[in-house]
């Protein structure tokens, strides 16, 4: 009944025009996951057609370099404001300084002696000292000396240390308490954090540079201008830093703002035009990160830069070095040093490339989304489910294919996700309620999601629903095994909610690692977990994956024992530390759909899986964290390992060379790792050799090398002692048969 009832063509429009309505309601509203879903769709476009980089301007960097030719940081002011002077003599338009220098340097000559001891051995020095220049006043000297400069200043949540100096005028309509006066709009902070007076006074320019990134971390827009309203009632209007970068290269007096009732339009500097948001916001039309923009800041101190690379150049002063925490993320680049996004504003400023998106875009995208959704609706009793998915498919791509051709001529920012999401959605729903046939497909792979845990497996089954059957393949693959260490000892010591909490928290690095270096996870089994790579999906560094992936696991525990020895502690118990045994094998495996017709699970069967759980199990007994198998270490040869023993494991009677996996490739070339290994070499070949004074000794050496390793030097001096009593064979080659699993 209720199923006749929807089908009717009546209820059908009805629940249909309700729906499309809600979705307009959202699009005009814009909540945050339809901004989300925007983001991404214009995130793509830049991504797919960067912004034509210019060549404009050039960083001076205080990067790792120059910190460690220099010093750290701070440096003097006096020896930063040779910065300036220097670029001003090799011709730069200006430079700009992505620094707020708002406390007073505590390398003046008068604050080293105000912290020196008043004794009468250093009351020369005092006195000398105090009659030097003070930094401070010799940097600012230098601004002026080169004319050009920008300082600049950042919104804080604190008490402000002053007020920002406005350096430039400002043209906007003057009516206070009317809509068209832009002041309501551009977005403010209440205090800012600002450079000292004196040096600000100095400067050419002053400009803010608060950039807050999307909810995503992500930055897209930067404030072209913001406010503070003075605590006497005065309105201040502040340049952002890359457009102050931009009026004083180009000697400009001033800017002016562009608004009316609905908003601010944009901003004016000279002959250049600048498009926001109401908001007066421009979005950053990202070229992606350039090595060439980068001049390190030791080279311009050391006058080793040549005048071609600078003259008729805006100059900016920030840094790349990961310590001093200016890294940001763009739509181009998870990690990208902050000056970077004044160096793309200025840069698509000057030659004028933007990506614009005007109210009247989005009442485009609102009226095209209402008048397909209408018509698939009124349509859709009418005609096949097949037809009406190829007229919806030749909308919603040309809506897609049109947005990037805007994109690309125009700059218009066209979305083509939540329009196309709509016109799905409603399209979905009347072929359902006219016919439900068409529901066969979607409810097969909606119930193979119960059946798997990966979601790289859920994204092939989806792409390919004819592999949910019983069967499988030999294919290689990397196979891991994970344990907890001790795990019974642990869990006696706890109650059963803690011990699941435990879990929780050990398993889910554990899973993440995996995951995230295209891994699929087989399955828990208690404490224990199976995982293995180059399946469902095709991965030729597979066995690279795995190690990298147990490297991480291992690392994530530290984070991991600090909690669990907080939580211990608060609730009065001994703390169990939490070690993992981690072993991995590569092989050919038969892997695919194991079980019965009414439940299976997506597994991999063989020797292969059966060696990389043995190996697990003997990772206690050598004292390592990670064993890998010989065929393991071929196909990474990069990552750090050394040469365990000529194993047979328990159940299995041909031997195998396994390793212990020590270190990440970055390391393992390092040249005190490569003395590690050879000196560990040295060790086994004469334990081999059946020479056991040498091999205890040097195996004492490795030990004080790698403390962390002391268990397996131990296990061979233990292994030593008794073939001292009863020798092996003649023929022994060093072949360790295990007793245990």
């Amino acid at each position: 009944m209720f199923m006749q009832l929807l089908t009717r063509r009546g209820v059908q429009i009805f629940l249909l025009l309700i729906l499309l309505v809600a979705a307009l309601d959202l699009q005009l509203t814009n909540p945050a996951p339809v901004r989300r879903l925007r983001d991404m769709a214009f995130d793509y476009y830049n991504k797919a057609l960067p912004r034509k980089p210019g060549n404009d301007v050039v960083i001076v960097d205080i990067d790792e370099e120059s910190l460690r030719r220099i010093g750290q940081w701070p440096w003097p002011r006096s020896l930063i404001g040779d910065i300036p002077v220097e670029m001003a003599k090799l011709g730069a338009k200006s430079t700009t300084f992505d620094i707020v220098f708002a406390e007073a340097d505590r390398t003046s000559p008068a604050a080293i002696a105000k912290n020196l001891p008043a004794t009468a051995d250093l009351a020369p020095v005092i006195e000398k000292l105090k009659t030097l220049p003070d930094n401070d006043d010799v940097f600012a000297s230098k601004i002026g000396e080169a004319g050009n400069v920008v300082t600049g200043f950042a919104g804080s949540t604190e008490e402000s240390n002053g007020t920002p100096e406005v350096k430039a005028s400002c043209m906007r309509k003057k009516m206070q308490g009317s809509p068209a006066d832009p002041f309501p709009y551009l977005m403010g902070q209440h205090h800012y954090a600002v450079t000292l007076p004196v040096l600000t006074k100095a400067a050419a320019g002053n400009g803010v540079f608060s950039v807050e990134p999307g909810e995503d971390g992500v930055i897209r827009t930067v404030p072209l201008m913001m406010t503070l309203r003075g605590d006497s009632g005065e309105e201040m209007i502040f340049p952002t830093l890359s457009f102050e970068a931009l009026r004083v290269g180009l000697h400009l007096p001033c800017y002016s703002i562009d608004s009316d009732i609905s908003g601010i339009w944009g901003f004016g500097l000279g002959d250049l035009y600048a498009p926001s948001d109401k908001f007066g916001r421009m979005r950053v039309y990202f070229a992606g990160h350039r090595k060439s923009l980068y001049i390190p800041a030791w080279k311009i101190l050391a006058h080793q830069v040549s005048k071609e690379l600078v003259e008729g150049k805006f100059a900016l002063v920030g840094t790349s070095s990961i310590g001093l925490l200016d890294l940001r993320s763009s739509p181009l680049n998870a990690v990208l040093p902050g000056v970077e996004v004044h160096a793309e504003m200025i840069e698509q400023i000057l030659h004028h490339q933007f990506m614009s998106r005007t109210p009247a875009v989005v009442q485009m995208e609102v009226l095209a989304t209402a008048l397909i959704s209408l018509g698939i609706i009124f349509l859709a009793p009418f005609i096949s489910a097949g037809t009406l998915a190829f007229i919806a498919t030749i909308i919603i791509g040309g809506g897609v294919m049109g947005g990037f051709y805007l994109y690309d001529t125009k700059g218009t920012l066209i979305d083509p996700y939540y329009p196309a999401i709509v016109i799905l959605i409603i399209f979905i729903l009347s072929s359902i309620l006219t016919n439900l046939r068409s529901d066969r497909e979607k409810r097969m792979i909606r119930q193979a999601f119960s059946h798997y845990i990966s979601p790289i497996l859920m994204e092939e089954l989806a792409g390919n629903p004819d592999k949910l059957k019983l069967g499988g393949e030999v294919r290689e693959l990397s196979v891991m095994f994970t344990d907890i260490r001790n795990f019974t000892t642990i869990s006696e010591s706890m109650d059963p909610a803690d011990l699941i909490k435990m879990m929780n928290d050990f398993l889910t690095p554990m899973t993440s690692a995996v995951l995230e270096n295209r891994g699929t996870v087989d399955k828990y089994m208690g404490d224990a977990m199976m995982a293995f790579w180059n399946a469902p999906v095709e991965d030729i560094d597979h066995a690279r994956n795995a190690c990298k992936a147990a490297l991480e696991m291992v690392e994530s525990l530290a984070p991991v024992n600090e909690g669990l020895r907080k939580q211990a502690v608060d609730a009065g118990r001994v703390f169990h530390e939490l070690k993992a045994g981690i072993g991995i094998n590569s092989g050919r495996t038969s892997v695919g759909n194991m079980g019965s017709k009414q439940r299976f699970a997506y597994s991999a069967l063989g020797d292969t899986v059966n060696l990389a759980s043995r190996m697990e199990g003997q990772t206690k007994g050598y004292g390592v964290s990670v064993m890998i198998s010989e065929e393991t270490r071929q196909q990474a040869p990069e990552y750090g390992a050394i040469e365990l023993d000529l194993l047979a494991v328990k159940g299995r009677a041909e031997p195998e060379r396994v390793y212990a996996l020590l270190a990440k490739p970055a390391e393992a070339s390092g040249e005190a790792f490569k003395s590690f290994v050879a000196k560990h070499n040295t060790m086994l070949a004469a334990y081999r050799a059946k020479d056991w004074g040498t091999a205890l000794l040097t195996g004492e050496e490795c030990a004080a090398l790698k403390p962390q390793l002391a268990g397996l030097y131990r296990l061979y001096a233990q292994r030593i002692a008794t073939y001292k009593e009863k020798p092996p064979a003649e023929d022994w080659q060093g072949l360790w048969v295990a007793t245990e699993k």
